[in-house]
């Protein structure tokens, strides 16, 4: 939940009269408008460094298709060598058994002429002499052959041995292509995310300065002065639901304070009405993949600033810059994974209420923001005590 609702405490776009007294003058229309511009130049570096990085993607996908080419054409090349090398080998065998059988006619050329006769069909003494001349070359010439095999086989089986070698170098280089690729897409992700996150503040904080210029508010003025006439002014704050239950607190929700829960969910079936919890006007409406559906008022409630925060909603009834009462129905609850809504465990509605006056920014978010600014709902509005005690109206005290 805590990126969900990075929403409220980030950046005191809006901050005001705080309990807080490390904050010490309100922002100018002006310096929220700047702001906007260098927001809208860090959108457009990120965009660039994207496009470089897809670029540097797109070369290692072309050289790791190469590489697995070549790859591919040395097992090709290497069989091929191992069909030559198989082919020389039964030619040395024939070749050997041709001289076994000549060695054995010279061999027995000592013997008994009629028996030469017979087995050789000479027809002479020098018909015979002329086949044993005959032999003899073709012994000779058989052994320069086994040879000449013997080389080729040798230089086939080097050749095999170097594209081994070879294969295993560029199996190596696309791995580490493979590595690098994997390292930039990841940087993909990571820039994605920032642009994401800064195009929804410049979104946010564009309605936000268009509602305060919208209101009489001029650039040179804090927004703390002329927010004296934007904001209506109220007097408490009412729960957010006609019925329901809390079924998780504010503040801590592990022992060392580590997960930080910045306001309180309340046990909703999905289409339940959702009121504003006070007087105020409408911030922003905004849609988050962890918080789905997200409406921001702003209040002053009795001359103090806050924010109220409302999330998991399946469909939003206002819009930016509408005034609303206790009794303005802002929406319906939702909490439904999937889809927009990835960080939510089934139908609830998730309330924070913030001191000051907040907008998105994702990317400054910190921890102790988190903590500094959110406030514990129980603070402000009348809930029942403990988990699970279900109210039935909006106003009867506990």
């Amino acid at each position: 939940m805590k990126k969900i609702f990075s929403v409220f405490c980030i950046v005191m776009m809006l901050s005001t009269t705080f309990c807080v007294p490390t904050v010490a003058h309100a922002k100018t229309l002006g310096e929220l408008v700047r702001e906007l511009e260098q927001k809208e130049a860090e959108y457009s570096e990120n965009k660039n460094k994207r496009a470089q990085t897809q670029e540097e993607i797109n070369q290692a996908n072309q050289e790791i298709v190469r590489l697995q080419s070549n790859i591919d054409q040395i097992y090709v090349d290497m069989a091929n060598l191992q069909i030559e090398i198989d082919h020389l080998n039964e030619e040395i065998k024939k070749k050997d058994q041709q001289m076994k059988d000549i060695i054995h006619f010279v061999q027995i050329s000592n013997g008994e002429s009629a028996y030469l006769e017979y087995a050789f069909g000479a027809q002479d003494f020098t018909d015979f002499i002329y086949r044993v001349a005959v032999s003899e070359q073709i012994t000779g010439y058989n052994e320069k052959l086994i040879d000449q095999y013997n080389a080729t086989i040798d230089e086939s089986k080097k050749k095999q041995e170097e594209l081994t070698k070879k294969q295993s170098e560029m199996a190596n280089q696309k791995e580490q292509l493979e590595q690098k690729k994997n390292l930039l897409g990841q940087t993909i992700v990571d820039l994605d995310a920032v642009s994401v996150d800064i195009a929804d503040t410049i979104e946010y904080q564009k309605e936000v300065i268009a509602l305060y210029r919208s209101k009489g508010c001029t650039e040179n003025e804090d927004i703390a002065t002329c927010g004296r006439s934007v904001l209506p002014q109220g007097t408490a704050f009412y729960r957010p639901t006609e019925s329901g239950y809390i079924t998780s607190e504010w503040g801590p929700r592990d022992l060392l304070g580590r997960s930080w829960h910045e306001g309180i969910d309340i046990g909703a079936g999905v289409g339940t009405t959702v009121y504003a919890v006070g007087t105020g006007m409408v911030a922003s409406v905004v849609r988050y993949n962890c918080g789905g559906n997200m409406v921001i008022v702003h209040h002053n409630i009795n001359n103090r600033y806050y924010t109220s925060v409302y999330a998991h909603l399946s469909s939003i009834n206002v819009s930016s810059g509408q005034e609303v009462t206790r009794n303005t129905v802002i929406g319906y609850s939702g909490g439904t994974a999937g889809g927009y809504d990835q960080c939510t465990t089934g139908p609830h509605l998730h309330v924070t209420i913030a001191t000051g006056r907040f907008l998105v920014d994702y990317v400054n978010w910190t921890y102790e923001l988190n903590q500094k600014y959110s406030i514990n709902p129980r603070s402000v509005i009348n809930f029942p005590s403990g988990l699970y005690n279900r109210w039935t109206d909006r106003i009867t005290a506990y």
